[in-house]
């Protein structure tokens, strides 16, 4: 029997028609699913996988696991720079292809496991003085000057000057507060002042021709990194190398005064790209005074293992940040020309800016600390550099692991001591960015 509802006697009768081909049956149009090339997607993934919009986390435990081809994979985590719609919006500027046709939505559909928003970071360190002072002074304004490029620092970077009608209704004798970060007998600390809006505003004023200089110099350092690591081949090879964080060497079933007595280990790393593939090198020293001897022994070691897997080479280029005590200072420079003629190639140093330097060599470090953690929670042994080595290259093939040894580190003191005493200092060696 039909049903009693009229419309649904309708839909009955309607169907039946067309079944008996009464009627034509109704064409259902289908949405057209678009889908996106292969090289566009690869595109995205390498763009969020840039250091200058995305920065390796450091810590053992700052990893995600990812299936893979139905295969477990621990990936460290990276967080993004901006926001979701900061980042689309600076990639459809940095290509600033008329072909490309992506939707945000799309983008950020592509955005892969282990590249985490802001959000997800539970606290955040190691921040950028220059940044952050500016950013402190801008969240202070921006609940008393209704302007919207006060509301982050990328759009304060874009526009740098808010409407003159707005400011114009400034009460500019408010009482406000707003903390900047101040050196104090060498330590860095966090420090409230209280003062009037215009104080706050002088205060801003001052920072932004340094601000705007340190960020010329990110920006180009970045650009000029990735244009590097793109044009490698057999004769010219990008390398970027840092000294990771020591690594505290606990015991499983320690006692409760064993907490002081723990030792350390120092671990450099570093990593090299050319055309075929990049390698990976994590050098272990019991040693942990990151000094001008530690440098040049590792540095020996490093080149000498380059120039071995490329016999054609013949420039290489190495990015580091500009911590002065080990790469940014006269004894480096130095060093770098007697380097330079040992092997017989064109050696040239940049210097990242100031708090941006973070990039692969951090996850490479993050990574090794994680096997040998992982090797010392069920009850393994790791009291010296020596066992550090040994542990971790029975965890991984993928990156080469070496000790350096005291006595590599004492024989490269007795060679470069003379030389280091007739090195003369360098005017405002910090201060230069090296380019």
């Amino acid at each position: 029997s039909l049903p009693k509802d009229p419309s649904k006697r309708v839909d009955v009768i309607h169907h039946i028609a067309q079944v008996l081909n009464v009627i034509p049956a109704t064409k259902h149009h289908k949405r057209e699913q678009r889908s996106l090339a292969n090289a566009l997607k690869e595109l995205v993934i390498k763009f969020y996988n840039r250091d200058d919009v995305s920065y390796q986390m450091p810590g053992k435990r700052d990893c995600i696991i990812v299936e893979n081809d139905g295969k477990k994979i621990t990936l460290q985590k990276r967080i993004l720079l901006y926001s979701i719609r900061e980042t689309y919006q600076l990639f459809i500027g940095d290509k600033n292809d008329p072909n490309i046709n992506l939707s945000k939505t799309s983008f950020s559909d592509l955005r892969p496991l282990n590249i985490l928003v802001q959000s997800h970071m539970s606290h955040r360190s190691c921040l950028c003085v220059y940044h952050e002072s500016i950013n402190l002074l801008l969240k202070a304004l921006s609940k008393q000057i209704q302007c919207p490029d006060l509301n982050t620092l990328q759009t304060f970077s874009l526009a740098l000057l808010c409407d003159e009608e707005n400011e114009k209704l400034i009460d500019q004798k408010k009482e406000i507060k707003w903390y900047q970060w101040i050196l104090n007998e060498g330590l860095a600390k966090k420090q409230e002042f209280n003062g009037t809006i215009q104080q706050c505003l002088a205060d801003l004023q001052e920072k932004i021709k340094p601000f705007l200089w340190h960020v010329f110099i990110k920006r180009q350092q970045a650009s000029y990194f990735e244009q590097m690591k793109s044009s490698t081949n057999d004769e010219t090879v990008c390398l970027q190398v840092d000294f990771n964080e020591d690594f505290r060497m606990d015991i499983q079933d320690a006692i409760q005064g064993s907490y002081y007595s723990k030792k350390s280990v120092s671990l450099f790393t570093s990593h090299v790209w050319c055309s075929s593939q990049g390698f990976s090198f994590v050098y272990v020293l019991d040693n942990c005074t990151h000094d001008k001897y530690c440098i040049s022994t590792i540095l020996d070691q490093l080149f000498d293992e380059i120039k071995k897997k490329f016999k054609n080479l013949q420039n290489l280029y190495v990015f580091s940040d500009g911590a002065a005590q080990q790469f940014k200072q006269r004894f480096l420079f130095r060093n770098l020309c007697r380097l330079a003629d040992l092997f017989q190639i064109e050696l040239s140093w940049h210097y990242f800016a100031t708090s941006h330097g973070k990039g692969v060599v951090d996850g490479l470090g993050a990574t090794v600390k994680r096997l040998v953690y992982s090797a010392i929670l069920p009850g393994q042994h790791c009291n010296s550099a020596a066992d550090f080595v040994v542990i971790a290259k029975s965890k991984t093939n993928a990156i080469e692991i070496s000790e350096i040894k005291q006595h590599f580190i004492d024989d490269s003191m007795a060679k470069m001591e003379p030389i280091f005493k007739s090195v003369k200092p360098i005017p405002e060696t910090k201060k230069n960015s090296f380019n």
